[in-house]
C-alpha cells in the first residue's frame, strides 16, 4: 500500500510515500513559501507527485493522502483556520489539494495531532499521553483512551497559546501577548541567543570558536559546552514549559509526555527547570509524569499524515 504524505512546516515542507506499517519509502523537501498560500499548496501537490514518480508509483497507485498542517484546523472540513507563523487564514486545504492531485481520499489535520497519531499507531505509545512539539512554534496534542481529543472546535491541545508571562509579555504570531510560543519556542530561543551574542563579547567569541549558529541550535551547543548564559536561556524556556504543562497533566493525568521538534533534541537542557515547575505547580500525584523525546524524529509529522489517512479510511 502506498500512502501519500505531506507535512507543511513553519520553515520546510516534506512530501513522500509511506506504507501501512509506517515505513517511509521516499521523501522530498522544499522551503515553505509563506508569501502565497495557494501557490505553496500547489507546490506541495507537485512535490508529492514528483516523489511518487521518482519511487515508481504513479498518482493512481496511491491509496490516498494525509496532510499535516502548521496551525489550527477545522477537523470536520479539513480547513486551515490559522497558521500563525505563515499568516494563513481560512484556507480550504483539503479541497484545494484534492483538486490539485485528482485524489478524493485526502484528509488534513493539525501537525501535532498527527504526530500523536504516528506515536500511537507506529511507535507503541500508551493510551493516555500528551505530544508537545517545540520548534519554530509550540503545539500540543492530547490522546485519551487511545484517541486524539479534538475539542468542540478541533482546537484541543493548543498549549503554545496558553499565557505564561504577564509582567513582560512578548508579542506572539497569533496576535496575542505572553503566549508560551512567544517565550519558549525555538524562535524565541533564537531571538534571545542572537541578542546575547550581540551584547556579550565572550558569548560571541565562543560561538565563533565553536562554529555555533546564531539560533536555538547554536544556543544548545554552547549550553552543552557549559556556557552558563546559554544554559540560562534553556532554563528559562524549560520553566515556562513546566508552568504551562502543570495544569494540563494535573487535569488529564497522562502516562507520558512526548516532546518532538527541533528543540526537543535538547530536551535534557529543558528538563531540570521543567521538572521544577511541574513539582511546584502540578498536582503531587501527577507531577512525576514520564517525559521523553519522541523516537520518530523529524519524520513524526510526515508519518502522522499517513496515520491520519489510515484512521480516516478504515
Amino acid at each position: 500500500m502506498y500512502i501519500g504524505a505531506i507535512d507543511i512546516g513553519g520553515s520546510k515542507t516534506i512530501a513522500g510515500l509511506v506504507n501501512e506499517n509506517g515505513e517511509l519509502l521516499i521523501e522530498k523537501q522544499i522551503v515553505t513559501e509563506k508569501s502565497d498560500c495557494a501557490a505553496h499548496f500547489n507546490r506541495c501537490a507537485a512535490l508529492l507527485l514528483e516523489a511518487a514518480a521518482e519511487y515508481g508509483a504513479p498518482a493512481q497507485a496511491l491509496e490516498g493522502v494525509g496532510v499535516s498542517l502548521p496551525g489550527m484546523v477545522d477537523h470536520s472540513h479539513s480547513v486551515l483556520l490559522l497558521a500563525p507563523g505563515a499568516g494563513w487564514r481560512d484556507f480550504p486545504a483539503a479541497e484545494f489539494l484534492r483538486e490539485a492531485l485528482g485524489i478524493r481520499a485526502l484528509w488534513c489535520e493539525n501537525d501535532v495531532n498527527n504526530c500523536a497519531r504516528a506515536e500511537l499507531r507506529f511507535a507503541g505509545a500508551p493510551e493516555n499521553f500528551l505530544w508537545i512539539t517545540v520548534s519554530t512554534g509550540i503545539g500540543g496534542a492530547v490522546v485519551a483512551d487511545g484517541r486524539v481529543l479534538l475539542g468542540c472546535n478541533s482546537l484541543a491541545g493548543e498549549l503554545g497559546h496558553c499565557k505564561v508571562e504577564f509582567e513582560h509579555p512578548l508579542p506572539c504570531p497569533c496576535g496575542s501577548r505572553g503566549c508560551l510560543e512567544a517565550h519558549a519556542s525555538g524562535a524565541a530561543l533564537s531571538r534571545r541567543f542572537a541578542r546575547l551574542l550581540a551584547e556579550d563579547p565572550q558569548a560571541a567569541a565562543l560561538a565563533r570558536e565553536r562554529g555555533a549558529s546564531p539560533d536555538a541550535a547554536g544556543c544548545a551547543a554552547l549550553a552543552q559546552a557549559g556556557f552558563s548564559p546559554a544554559r540560562a536561556l534553556f532554563d528559562r524556556a524549560g520553566g515556562y514549559l513546566g508552568q504551562a504543562l502543570a495544569p494540563v497533566v494535573s487535569m488529564l493525568n497522562p502516562e507520558r509526555v512526548y516532546f518532538g521538534g527541533g528543540v526537543a533534541r535538547s530536551l535534557g537542557l529543558l528538563l531540570p527547570r521543567m521538572r521544577s515547575a511541574l513539582g511546584a505547580r502540578a498536582a503531587e500525584s501527577c507531577a512525576g509524569v514520564e517525559i521523553r523525546a519522541t523516537g520518530l524524529g523529524y519524520e513524526a509529522s510526515l508519518l502522522g499524515a499517513a496515520a491520519l489517512f489510515l484512521e480516516q479510511a478504515r
